[in-house]
C-alpha cells in the first residue's frame, strides 16, 4: 500500500475523495436505487482506474504523460454519467420553483421566456454551436500548457478544474434542479428552432447527460470562467481570442434555456472562489505528493 500511496498525486488525491463522497452517497441511496449491481461495478471501475493512475506514473511507457493527461477527462466523464444512478434516489427535493421565483423576482419576468422577444434560427444554431464549444473549451489552454512542457502549472490547473466540477457535483446532489427548459415549458411559446446543427446537438447533449438535475450552479458558466482564469494567468492571447466566445456561451446558457440566470451567478461565483481554494490547497499539497506526470 505504500508504494502505491507514494505514487499518488494532487489529481487522484482530489478524484478518490470525490469517489468516496458518491460511494457514501450510493450506500445511502441503495434500498432506493434500481441501479445497485451497475453503479457498485462502476465504482469499483473508477477505483481502479486511480489505482492504475498511480502505477502508471513511474513506468517506462513513452505514452505516459499522454495517458496521464488523459486519465481525468475519462474519469470526470464516467464518473458524472452514473450520477443519474443515486442522485434522484438521494434526494427526492426539486428547487425549480425556488430558482425561477428568485430570477422572477430580479427581473419581473422569467428571462428564458422574455427573451423568445429575441429568438430566430440564426441566433438559435450560433448559440447553439457556442454551447457545445464549452465542452472542448478548456483543452485549448490545457494542451497548451502540455505542449510547452509546463508540467507543474498543467497539474495545478487540471486540479483547479476538478475542484470547480466537483464542489458543484456536490452542490448537485443537495440542491437538485432540473432547469428552465423543463419547469418552464408550459409557459414557453416558441421553439427554439436552428438551423443546420442545432437538433443534432440538442440531442447529443440530451444522450450525454442522463442526470437532468445538474443546473445549479452553472458548470458551464463555472468552467468557462476557470478557463478563463487559467487563460489570463497563463497566455494573454489564448484569453482574448477566448473572451468574445465566453460571453456567448455565457448568454446562451438562458436564451437556450438551459439555466436560471442564478445558476448562472452562483456558477460564476463559485468558479471565482474555486479557482483560489484551488490554488491554496495545491501549494499546500503539491509538494508532498507525486507530480501527476512523474518525473
Amino acid at each position: 500500500m505504500k508504494p502505491f500511496l507514494k505514487n499518488i498525486s494532487s489529481v487522484d488525491l482530489i478524484n478518490f475523495i470525490f469517489l468516496t463522497f458518491i460511494s457514501v452517497i450510493y450506500f445511502i441511496s441503495f434500498n432506493q436505487t434500481p441501479y445497485k449491481t451497475v453503479m457498485f461495478i462502476a465504482l469499483i471501475l473508477l477505483y481502479t482506474l486511480i489505482f492504475f493512475a498511480g502505477k502508471a506514473r513511474f513506468s517506462d511507457n513513452r505514452f505516459k504523460r499522454v495517458m496521464l493527461f488523459v486519465y481525468p477527462v475519462i474519469f470526470l466523464f464516467l464518473i458524472f454519467e452514473t450520477f443519474f444512478m443515486i442522485l434522484p434516489y438521494f434526494n427526492a427535493n426539486r428547487y425549480d420553483l425556488l430558482m425561477s421565483e428568485i430570477d422572477f423576482s430580479m427581473f419581473g419576468v422569467n428571462p428564458t421566456v422574455w427573451l423568445e422577444s429575441f429568438t430566430f434560427p440564426a441566433l438559435t444554431e450560433i448559440l447553439y454551436l457556442c454551447y457545445f464549444i464549452y465542452f472542448p473549451m478548456p483543452f485549448i489552454i490545457l494542451i497548451w500548457l502540455y505542449k510547452k512542457n509546463m508540467l507543474v502549472e498543467l497539474e495545478s490547473t487540471i486540479f483547479a478544474f476538478f475542484v470547480c466540477y466537483y464542489g458543484a457535483y456536490v452542490m448537485y446532489f443537495f440542491i437538485p434542479v432540473m432547469g428552465p427548459r423543463f419547469f418552464l415549458a408550459d409557459i414557453q411559446t416558441i421553439e427554439l428552432n436552428g438551423l443546420l446543427f442545432s437538433s443534432a446537438i440538442k440531442n447529443l447533449i440530451l444522450a450525454l447527460e442522463p442526470n437532468k438535475l445538474d443546473a445549479f450552479p452553472s458548470l458551464h458558466a463555472a468552467i468557462v470562467m476557470v478557463t478563463m482564469l487559467a487563460a489570463n494567468k497563463y497566455n494573454k492571447k489564448i484569453f482574448n481570442i477566448l473572451l468574445p466566445l465566453a460571453i456567448a456561451i455565457i448568454f446562451s446558457l438562458t436564451y437556450l434555456r438551459y439555466h436560471y440566470v442564478i445558476d448562472i451567478i452562483a456558477g460564476l461565483a463559485w468558479a471565482v472562489f474555486s479557482w483560489f481554494l484551488a490554488k491554496k490547497i495545491f501549494n499546500y499539497i503539491g509538494q508532498t505528493l507525486s507530480p501527476h506526470f512523474g518525473k
